[in-house]
């Protein structure tokens, strides 16, 4: 037993400096035999896309399975992986890849042949994955003569991909990793033909004098060929500008998507899933903009499961999508829960901004909730989302004003129907920031504009960080806040100075007339005494628009 992990040892090290090699076939069958081949997959497939906006999001993991659908019967096998040309340092000789690099790498399990150990990896005389290097060792015997059959078939040592299980298991599995930001083009994963001495793993001197040091166990003229797997990155549209709904380090959240129509139109509006760390089952409420029709809630691709829907206002008074289920499933990002059906009136106005919302409090019935296995409540942010009119397919914006209550909360801009590339910016970064989506943080407590240019032409949003009403700053609508406001007020009607400065305008002024009268004392009162004396939990937008 120890001699056999001496020897497992001594040939696992030969071996990870041997892999230096294309390949080595240690000892073949009859030389009419087929030649032995190397089919490099991933999903079943020799060719893998990555959208333009996926790498400019990040990392992309591409799962890789090596097969050998023909074999003349082999007893150990070599193979050093790089991708293109392997991009060797000149003064180094270590391979850079063009960046891309592996996660992992093991022989694969059940093995692809070997029924004598009945498909055991481990029962081999050496096997070595160097996943930093992309380098594969495997000997099957310490006898040269000795070869192994086939998993599939007792007995046999040569097959091709004729038979219905050449492909049936891999010889070894990795995952590769594209970097976030790897260029566009072509990135072929393959073996090297030529023999390749990496200076950090040379025994003595040559690659040859390293075979050499194998006691003849690694010489073989057996000849091979392999199918590379060609990993395509698209080249990045920049011909029209495109909401990916991308929020970095956002963790799992919904968002609603924006869209626009014409008056009179269906349109669909999507549910996005991303960052899904794993779903058992959701729970998903919408508080849809009265003015509109949602005629039906259609299943999306994020889930393979039927959802319970439910629009029937006697049932729920909120629109639902539900499922509750045992087993877990975990949703690619950016793939869609759901879409909402909605149809905008015909006397809409050009311009006109409808929101589509998550429902998310007063009804405990109606709670948003996404669950684990366990039936863990899972930790979801929801975002909301938007229809705007429009006409004529004219370029516009999704919102014009957006007010967030605190730092760190989002607001998604949208422009619609444009040409070309859109340049974000927002005019003062230490109160919002906007990113290359035209996706809104808050930063910090005032107000800013985010314009979004496109050919030459600025569209604008008015950004305001603090809860509406609350002038003393404190985090909530007080009756000290309807007294602060009527005392500014009744100065600057007596041409004196307010008691508040410009910078608060924005707070104050709760229905953005662009002044503080005595209309915005009363709708700061109307708002106190509806959330905190009447605790009727009354947004702002409904209790402006109800006095409209």
């Amino acid at each position: 037993m120890q001699m056999k992990k001496l020897c497992s040892a001594f040939t696992a090290a030969i071996l990870t400096a041997g892999s230096l090699l294309g390949t080595g076939a240690f000892q073949s069958a009859a030389a009419e035999a087929p030649t032995l081949t190397f089919d490099i997959r991933s999903d079943g497939k020799n060719a893998v896309s990555i959208k333009a906006e996926d790498i400019a999001a990040r990392d992309i993991s591409v799962p890789v399975k090596i097969f050998i659908p023909s074999n003349p019967g082999v007893n150990g096998i070599n193979l050093k992986l790089q991708v293109n040309d392997g991009q060797p340092d000149a003064e180094t000789g270590a391979f850079g890849n063009y960046g891309l690099y592996m996660a992992d790498g093991a022989m694969a399990s059940p093995f692809c042949f070997d029924s004598t150990s009945k498909g055991n990896a481990g029962a081999s005389f050496s096997d070595v994955f160097n996943k930093e290097k992309m380098n594969l060792s495997w000997v099957y015997s310490a006898d040269p003569d000795k070869l192994p059959d086939a998993a599939a078939e007792a007995n046999t040592t040569a097959w091709n991909s004729s038979v219905e299980w050449a492909y049936q298991n891999a010889f070894a599995t990795a995952t590769l990793i594209v970097p976030k930001g790897t260029p566009s083009g072509e990135y072929k994963l393959d073996i090297r033909k030529d023999p390749f001495v990496n200076s950090q793993s040379v025994v003595s001197g040559s690659s040859k004098e390293s075979c050499s040091a194998c006691s003849g166990v690694q010489t073989s003229d057996l000849s091979f060929e392999s199918v590379p797997l060609t990993i395509k990155v698209e080249e990045a549209d920049t011909s029209d500008w495109t909401d990916t709904y991308e929020i970095a380090d956002a963790g799992h959240y919904y968002i609603l998507g924006d869209v626009c129509g014409k008056p009179g139109d269906t349109v669909k509006v999507p549910v996005y899933v991303f960052n899904d760390t794993g779903t058992a089952g959701y729970q998903v409420f919408f508080d849809i903009d009265k003015r509109l029709t949602l005629n039906k809630i259609e299943r999306g691709s994020a889930y393979r499961n039927a959802a319970t829907i439910n629009t029937d206002p006697e049932k729920t008074p909120y629109p639902s999508y539900v499922y509750a289920g045992s087993d877990t499933s975990q949703a690619d990002n950016g793939t869609v829960l759901c879409n909402l059906n909605v149809t905008i009136p015909s006397d809409a106005k050009a311009g006109e901004i409808y929101k589509t919302s998550f429902y998310h409090e007063g009804l405990n019935s109606c709670e948003l909730k996404i669950v684990d296995i366990d039936g863990e409540k899972l930790d979801v942010t929801f975002y909301d989302g938007s229809i705007t009119v429009v006409a004529d397919d004219q370029t516009c914006i999704n919102r014009s004003s957006v007010s967030l209550s605190g730092a760190d909360q989002y607001a998604n801009l949208t422009l619609f129907n444009v040409t070309g590339p859109v340049e974000w910016k927002s005019e003062d970064p230490s109160v919002a920031t906007v990113d290359r989506n035209g996706l809104i943080k808050s930063v910090g407590f005032g107000s800013t504009k985010v314009t979004a240019t496109n050919n030459g032409k600025e569209y604008t949003c008015d950004v305001i960080v603090g809860l509406l009403g609350d002038i003393d700053r404190n985090g909530e609508v007080s009756i000290i806040d309807v007294q602060i406001g009527l005392q500014h007020y009744v100065e600057t009607f007596a041409g004196n100075p307010g008691v508040f400065g410009d910078e608060l305008l924005p707070i104050a002024d709760v229905d953005a007339n662009g002044t503080f009268d005595v209309a915005d004392v009363q709708y700061t009162l109307m708002y106190y005494v509806n959330n905190t004396v009447s605790k009727k939990n009354i947004t702002w937008e409904q209790l402006l628009s109800s006095n409209e």
